[in-house]
C-alpha cells in the first residue's frame, strides 16, 4: 500500500500545474479558461476543489457557483488528458503594471497615449477614480495632481485592471505616477 501511495503522490507532483486566465464559461463541474496559450478545460471535484475570492491580502471561501464569466481565475491542480482537475481556484483581479512616455494627450476625452519600453502603445482613460501622482523634482516626494498637470514627454508609471474585454490596449487607469521630463534634464 505504501509503495502505491508513494507512486500516486509522485505522479501527482509531476502532473501538478497552475494556470490562469479569464473565465469563458462555467457549466456545472467544468469551466473553460482563456489565457495566452489558448483555452484550458478545468474540472471541479466536489470533495477536493476549494474555491476562494481574493480580497486584498485576505481570501474568502466561496462556492463554484459564485464564479462568473470574465472573472480572472488562477487554478492549481492535476493535469490529465489536457483537463485540469482543480485542487484550488482563486478568483482575483488581474492588474497590468508598466511604464513609458506620454506621447499624446486628449483633453476632451481625458485620455493619454503611452509608449511603453516594450514598444506597445497603451491608451489610458483617466477617470475621476484614477489616483494621479507626480514626483516633485525638488523634494522627490509624490504629490496628488489633476489631469491638467500631465504633459507629453513625461515618464509615467501606470497600473490598470484587466477585464478580458479590452481592445487595442485601451484601459481605464487605476493609478498613475508621473515623473516630469525636467527631472531627467538635471
Amino acid at each position: 500500500k505504501d509503495k502505491i501511495a508513494n507512486k500516486v503522490s509522485e505522479i501527482r507532483k509531476q502532473n501538478n500545474k497552475a494556470i490562469s486566465g479569464f473565465v469563458l464559461n462555467i457549466d456545472g463541474n467544468t469551466m473553460k479558461l482563456d489565457n495566452k496559450e489558448g483555452v484550458n478545460q478545468v474540472k471541479f471535484d466536489d470533495t477536493l476543489t476549494k474555491v476562494f475570492r481574493v480580497l486584498g491580502t485576505t481570501k474568502k471561501e466561496i462556492k463554484s457557483e459564485d464564479i462568473e464569466k470574465n472573472d480572472y481565475a488562477i487554478v492549481s491542480g492535476v493535469v490529465a488528458d489536457n483537463i485540469i482537475t482543480a485542487n484550488v481556484v482563486l478568483i482575483d483581479e488581474n492588474f497590468l503594471v508598466d511604464s513609458g512616455k506620454i506621447t499624446e494627450i486628449n483633453k476632451e476625452n481625458f485620455n493619454v497615449k503611452v509608449l511603453a519600453s516594450d514598444k506597445n502603445t497603451y491608451s489610458l482613460d483617466i477617470e475621476t477614480s484614477t489616483k494621479q501622482y507626480l514626483i516633485n523634482i525638488k523634494t522627490l516626494l509624490k504629490e496628488t495632481i489633476g489631469f491638467s498637470k500631465l504633459k507629453e514627454g513625461d515618464t509615467v508609471h501606470f497600473v490598470v485592471k484587466k477585464t478580458g474585454e479590452e481592445k487595442n490596449n485601451e484601459y481605464s487607469a487605476y493609478k498613475i505616477l508621473v515623473i516630469p521630463q525636467e527631472y531627467f534634464i538635471k
